[in-house]
């Protein structure tokens, strides 16, 4: 006798096909999406982590050419310095060791920013080996590679000033074929055969003139040559307190900095000299204590190129030999108002990086002030 299915109850219904596959494969359909979305879940994390070590190589890229300050201020670019102006800031040493561990897909930037901050501190040599080993090493990169079209850029200026006299729009020059690599290279030996005209020239410390070194707590030291022939009042009075027991400007910390703003492109100077600037604590310091050396106004007729050392002025047209500013920068400004009596001969990329200590938000703003944390002299040696 067969088996009969069961004859639906008077009122109901009897399940439809879909619903008996359904109740059927429920668990397995449930199993699947719930695969489906923890893969897509895992995937998702793995893709952030893998996304998140890029981020974080091309922004370690980004802060070692100073690329980052383009993106973390705020003023117009018309107000922002130039990325090689940028690369100027940073240590030669801190490139290096960037472009050393950076992926191929960083390191050529990174050699390129190496070649123009070599260049901006004249080292030749070095410039030059980094274009070598970008061309050697990734010779089909854009940066190496020859094109018909040039980039050409302009500089950015405010569109609310209002010009004294007609401008003329920006007239592109002619394309020439090329690559950033041959024209950093025709830069390099365009800035190798500038001279200055003569009455342009620096006059430099004689070989045999009398040096002093100092040293700072921060590592920094750096080497002033004397002037005797243009200001030997100053250079004697500076000598003889050089040659004090253990210095006398020793344990004395750099009281003030100043370094150009987005505002204004001052040079970047150091002062140092302010006896009271030895105390650990300081709200007892003092910059209204007159000077101990006072001495007659020498006119030195000396310029302030970068490294000149200057006596800070005193009232009634005097100067100082016992505080004195550094300028690290050209600073054509002071010219005349104050008397220089030597140049940093030896270690003035170590005056710059003092005056690119850090400081307080307000004094940053204002491109003056005191470093954050005390940069003592912890030497100082006539030699």
């Amino acid at each position: 006798m067969s088996a009969q299915p069961p004859q639906a109850l008077e009122g109901s219904q009897a399940p439809s096909q879909i619903e008996f596959l359904w109740e059927r494969y429920r668990p397995w359909v449930l199993a699947i999406v719930v695969g489906v979305f923890a893969a897509l879940g895992v995937n998702y994390v793995l893709k952030y982590l893998d996304q998140k070590k890029v981020d974080a190589a091309w922004s370690g890229l980004a802060t070692a050419v100073k690329l980052d300050a383009a993106y973390t201020k705020e003023e117009p670019s018309y107000l922002q310095a130039s990325l090689a102006e940028e690369i100027e800031k940073v240590d030669l040493a801190k490139i290096e060791a960037a472009a050393a561990s950076a992926s191929d897909a960083q390191k050529p930037f990174l050699l390129l920013a190496l070649a123009r901050k070599a260049m901006g501190v004249a080292d030749w040599a070095r410039a030059e080996s980094a274009l070598a080993e970008l061309e050697s090493k990734f010779p089909n990169h854009s940066l190496v590679k020859t094109s018909g079209y040039p980039l050409q850029t302009r500089e950015q200026v405010d569109p609310k000033a209002k010009p004294t006299t007609p401008q003329k729009p920006p007239e592109l020059k002619p394309a020439a074929a090329g690559s950033a690599v041959g024209r950093m290279r025709e830069q390099i030996a365009a800035a190798r055969n500038y001279s200055r005209p003569e009455h342009f020239q620096q006059i430099k410390p004689h070989q045999d003139a009398a040096r002093v070194r100092f040293e700072f707590s921060n590592g920094a030291a750096f080497v002033i040559a004397m002037m005797p022939d243009y200001a030997p009042k100053h250079v004697e009075a500076f000598l003889a307190l050089a040659a004090q027991e253990g210095g006398y400007w020793k344990d004395m910390a750099v009281d003030e900095i100043l370094r150009p703003t987005t505002f204004g492109q001052q040079p970047r100077e150091m002062h140092l000299g302010f006896a009271t600037t030895r105390e650990d604590d300081r709200t007892k310091w003092t910059t209204t204590d007159p000077s101990s050396q006072v001495l007659d106004f020498e006119a030195s007729d000396l310029s302030h190129f970068a490294g000149a050392v200057s006596g800070r002025n005193e009232a009634d047209g005097k100067s100082c030999a016992d505080r004195f500013w550094v300028v690290a920068d050209d600073a054509p400004r002071h010219d005349g108002e104050r008397v220089i009596f030597g140049f940093v001969v030896e270690g003035l990329d170590q005056v710059r990086r003092i005056c690119e200590e850090s400081m307080s938000a307000q004094e940053e703003q204002a491109g003056r002030g005191r470093p954050t944390e005390n940069i003592r002299v912890t030497a100082v040696t006539v030699l």
